[in-house]
């Protein structure tokens, strides 16, 4: 039996899984969850593939301490989206941070409660859940309260197309403090490069600096994906903070040679992304 993937109707790509444990069609989206051998449970909403027990915590890991070792003093972070309860675990490593996790689905937390128990640290007290449409959150949350936003989305389709937007990014940039940043889940040079940059230009209205930076996950398509930081004031090669993202316990992937290798741009994204990338 396979998991298979077809991602813009011109890449198909197959996991071989030994059954479907769980599926679920909640008010929002198609959940289900496979088993297998070599890559453990496997997370997928709507026919694409979210994570997996083998490589979840490379997406986690990356997500969240590049924005947390880049920016000086993160104490206040917003979290869109993020139901598995990953990148939330990552950020509670910092001892200094607070995360309000913002998320449409309860299906979502719920599933990964009971599939993927180790992702998430649901119990902890620096850890504020709200299942809550987060354009409506945002639109609500008070002006400069916010250190760092992280967009832990799906592709843009269904609930989450509205968090692609230019008016989800005022808020954004509104939200954040004079020196904030944001950090978004930005699609694959390899599969969709149209939609990266569309994502870089729709960040850059708002940010002086714009820069991707890639991760590998073996579930998703092609294996190599992108982050985007969108960041008002510190940047994240030059302004790393070496002390914290070498003394963090217990990562499996992540570490400060990590965090600058994966700013460094191939010649041909550069030349394609031009003025887009602002550094």
């Amino acid at each position: 039996m396979w998991f298979e993937e077809t991602h813009n109707d011109f890449f198909k790509q197959a996991i071989k899984v030994n059954k479907k444990i769980e599926s679920v069609k909640s008010r929002y989206q198609h959940i289900e969850v496979y088993d297998s051998d070599e890559f453990g449970k496997i997370l997928v909403i709507d026919g694409h593939g979210m994570l997996c027990e083998k490589d979840e915590f490379i997406y986690h890991e990356m997500m969240a301490h590049v924005a947390a070792c880049t920016h000086k003093d993160p104490k206040k972070v917003l979290l869109v989206g993020g139901g598995d309860g990953g990148v939330a675990k990552e950020l509670l490593r910092h001892p200094q941070i607070e995360v309000d996790m913002v998320e449409i689905d309860e299906e979502v937390v719920n599933i990964s409660k009971k599939y993927f128990p180790k992702i998430g640290d649901w119990n902890n007290p620096r850890l504020n859940l709200v299942i809550k449409d987060a354009i409506e959150f945002i639109a609500q949350a008070p002006s400069k309260s916010y250190d760092m936003v992280l967009v832990d989305s799906t592709d843009p389709e269904g609930p989450a197309t509205g968090l692609f937007g230019k008016d989800f990014y005022a808020h954004v940039d509104r939200v954040l403090k004079d020196d904030g940043l944001v950090v978004a889940q930005g699609e694959s040079w390899w599969i969709d490069f149209n939609l990266h940059k569309e994502i870089m230009k729709t960040i850059g209205n708002f940010f002086k600096i714009v820069m991707p930076y890639r991760f590998e996950m073996y579930v998703y398509p092609g294996c190599n994906w992108n982050f985007i930081m969108g960041s008002k004031h510190y940047h994240p090669t030059a302004d790393l903070v070496l002390q914290r993202a070498d003394l963090i316990d217990g990562l499996k992937y992540y570490n400060s040679d990590i965090h600058r290798a994966s700013f460094v741009l191939p010649n041909y994204v550069k030349k394609e992304l031009g003025d887009l990338y602002k550094w």
